[in-house]
């Protein structure tokens, strides 16, 4: 049930409204980190002393990628045989990455071993161009967050496939919400009114949802595209996995793909320290568990009904040019 928590929207607070108050106060939080040098802050479009912006999207400011590192992902060497799975932030990377695992290892045995699927399915944004990729057996996959027109050349040139998972942007918006708490690269949002307005005017981590996936179905005449949305996956998710595989091209026997099936869940997930990113819980790079419910409508537990008729009116206005069918709420 929508919570009535009063009738407007507050404006998202920065706290830095002056560029050097936010340059200054980034330099401090990234003392003791060895991502960049301070001379570096002083060319970035800062949003936020934990986010600037480039090509439209918001990169971390504690990552070690810069601008110009980011733009050489463009000369990205990829192969035929390359995957590129791609989200906007909290749309199911995670669950598709233990999917595409799965798939991968029943269709080449031994293709998975003994590592973690951040190993298998490594963070296009996280690696240069002269990273150990290039080593990697076929079929590699990468997990990406980047826009079309940052991905690698070859993957438009050469048909590459791309997996494009989609989730309804309210569900995205809360768990996007809940993971800023976690995260120790993202700012703890001051409070939920707050962040509301951030994620609408697009002043969050990788920018605005709504051009995200404009700009994916806009580009889907040049990509090799897969689209699946997450609601549906909640639905049916042998039926999603059946398809998934055809577009990969794995003959899969009806017993592999109910194996896929069983370990992908969400209860298999969370308890398998390859799926849930336990480990980057112990290193300190989250400050707890990441994985939280996997299902649609928990949105409703935070939005008031002045926010929800707002985001209604903002989705209307900004999706104007793309029919999507959007599920709100799967009840069990």
């Amino acid at each position: 049930m929508l919570r009535r928590r009063g009738r407007g929207v507050k404006d998202a607070e920065f706290g830095f409204s002056a560029r050097k108050a936010a340059v200054d106060f980034s330099k401090y939080l990234l003392k003791g980190f060895t991502c960049c040098s301070e001379a570096s802050m002083d060319s970035l479009d800062l949003v936020s002393p934990y986010l600037f912006k480039h090509r439209r999207r918001n990169f971390l400011v504690k990552d070690k990628m810069r601008p110009a590192d980011l733009d050489a992902l463009h000369h990205f060497e990829t192969r035929p045989t390359d995957i590129f799975l791609v989200t906007y932030p909290k749309s199911g990377t995670a669950w598709m990455q233990q999917i595409l695992v799965q798939i991968m290892d029943a269709a080449h045995l031994g293709w998975a071993e003994d590592a973690t699927n951040r190993t298998h399915v490594p963070w296009l944004e996280e690696r240069s161009v002269d990273n150990p990729s290039r080593e990697r057996p076929d079929p590699r996959i990468f997990g990406s967050h980047l826009p079309p027109d940052m991905l690698p050349r070859g993957v438009k040139a050469n048909r590459i496939k791309v997996v494009y998972v989609w989730r309804n942007p309210k569900d995205i918006l809360v768990s996007l919400y809940h993971f800023s708490h976690v995260w120790v690269l993202l700012e703890t949002p001051q409070s939920f009114e707050g962040f509301f307005q951030q994620f609408l005017d697009g002043d969050v981590y990788m920018g605005s949802w709504f051009d995200h996936i404009q700009d994916y179905h806009k580009a889907q005449d040049q990509l090799n595209i897969h689209f699946v949305q997450y609601e549906s996956m909640l639905k049916d998710l042998r039926g999603e996995v059946v398809k998934l595989c055809a577009f990969l091209e794995k003959d899969l026997t009806d017993e592999a793909v109910d194996r896929v099936v069983e370990a992908s869940t969400f209860k298999s997930m969370k308890t398998n320290p390859k799926a849930n990113y336990k480990d980057l819980v112990e290193t300190g790079r989250y400050k707890g568990e990441t994985m939280r419910k996997g299902v649609a409508g928990d949105w409703k537990n935070l939005f008031t009904v002045a926010q929800n008729e707002h985001f209604d009116k903002v989705l209307k206005e900004k999706m104007s040019n793309l029919a999507l069918t959007c599920v709100w709420e799967i009840k069990e």
